[in-house]
């Protein structure tokens, strides 16, 4: 017995939501009943359309008088006004969610958007990825517009981005992955509704040493930031600033980055020694800190900046663009952070490395708060060396009685 076909269509539209746009058809061929159906829901996808004919044909039937969500991904040659035609459509249809996948990779197969695209008044959220080339026009206007995220998309020049989000009054959620940046100098980013930024992998196309891209970053609203890139990075006005993601590779004003970076309460760094000038500014509202070992060589100077500290973890940062021999130097004083707050210490990767050992013991005698350390070693360190670790570790002297000392 069919127990779908007797539910009400608003139920029916939203199971036909889920599978791709090509399924949801096929169930017309079921019954009278869901012969119409699936031209009202509210959600289109196309995943490697082989035919343009197909899709016209879907857009010309299609009833629903509102697109919620419309993706498609190419990986078919299509006409340049096939596609100028669904986004129209789109568009007409008061699209608020659109996502376009291009993975036809090459100068041949890149797409120009077209420019009805640029004036969408119902557009909350649209992501770009790959060969997209936005070729601006003069008119630009978001106005619903609060989540953006570009991948792999070309800008032929400095303005296009700030004319890009200067149409953008609402925009909370910007997202940016980009490999090479062609002719563009400086990546601005001035946007005073946005709340949360994320930047990776963003890189100067040219090849003159030095001749780097530049990431200029303005946003007093912003409460979360993460920069994963080999650039130039300049932070300006970021009061509200909650959590921070750093990982930077290129040579810059690292002062005056770190300035604008203390009002975090969560921080995860990564940076080699030769990149960051030593912090200045005290980190009032810091409670958690994440630490490249590449920065180990002054981390204790960053310690004594962070008064509020509760959690601190050692860990190698992902494809971390540099690795730098862990050098311990001893402070002659504990910072107060070890004597009022710190209660969670831990290593990712441990490899029981001198200076390592060192560090970890540190902690144990001068951490009077201190409630656990979490030491997971490195996996392809055999289990006798792991034992060995281990005894070494738990012998130290602990200053915090309630200390425990995980190791795995």
């Amino acid at each position: 017995m069919d127990r779908i076909s007797p539910l009400p269509d608003d139920l029916i539209l939203k199971i036909l939501s889920f599978p791709r746009t090509e399924v949801a058809i096929t169930t017309s061929l079921l019954s009278k009943r869901w012969r119409d159906v699936w031209k009202h829901v509210p959600k289109l996808e196309y995943y490697a359309p082989r035919a343009s004919p197909f899709v016209h044909n879907f857009l010309l039937l299609h009833k629903a008088p509102v697109l919620q969500t419309m993706h498609v991904r190419l990986s078919q040659n299509h006409r340049p006004t096939d596609i100028e035609i669904w986004f129209r459509v789109a568009v007409e249809r008061g699209v608020r969610k659109l996502r376009f996948h291009n993975y036809l990779f090459g100068p041949e197969e890149a797409i120009r958007l077209p420019g009805s695209l640029y004036t969408c008044q119902t557009l909350v959220s649209l992501t770009l990825f790959s060969a997209v080339i936005v070729d601006v026009p003069l008119t630009i206007c978001f106005p619903s517009l609060k989540a953006l995220r570009l991948r792999h998309v070309e800008f032929s020049n400095d303005e296009i981005v700030p004319r890009i989000l200067s149409g953008c009054p609402v925009l909370e959620d910007l997202a940016i992955t980009r490999v090479n940046n062609g002719n563009m100098k400086t990546f601005t980013i001035m946007i005073p509704s946005l709340l949360r930024l994320a930047v990776w992998d963003l890189k100067s196309g040219s090849q003159v040493p030095g001749d780097d891209i530049g990431l200029v970053i303005t946003a007093p609203s912003l409460t979360s930031l993460t920069v994963v890139s080999q650039v130039s990075c300049s932070l300006v006005n970021m009061p509200s600033l909650v959590k921070a993601n750093i990982k930077l590779s290129s040579p810059g004003d690292s002062k005056k980055l770190l300035q604008f970076l203390t009002s975090a309460k969560h921080l995860s760094l990564c940076a080699i020694p030769s990149t960051f000038s030593y912090p200045i500014g005290v980190f009032y509202h810091l409670v958690s800190l994440v630490l490249c070992t590449c920065c180990s060589v002054w981390f204790c100077l960053i310690l004594r900046q962070t008064p509020k500290l509760r959690v601190l973890r050692f860990q190698p940062i992902e494809r971390c663009f540099d690795y730098v021999q862990i050098q311990w130097e001893q402070t002659s004083s504990v910072p107060q952070c070890l004597i009022s707050s710190l209660k969670t210490v831990e290593w990712i990767d441990y490899q029981g490395r001198e200076s390592e050992k060192k560090t970890v013991m540190y902690f144990l005698k001068n951490s009077t708060q201190l409630k656990k350390v979490c030491i997971r070693s490195l996996a392809s360190i055999n289990l006798n060396e792991k034992h060995k670790m281990l005894l070494e570790l738990a012998s130290a002297q602990r200053i915090s009685s309630e200390c425990r000392l995980l190791f795995t």
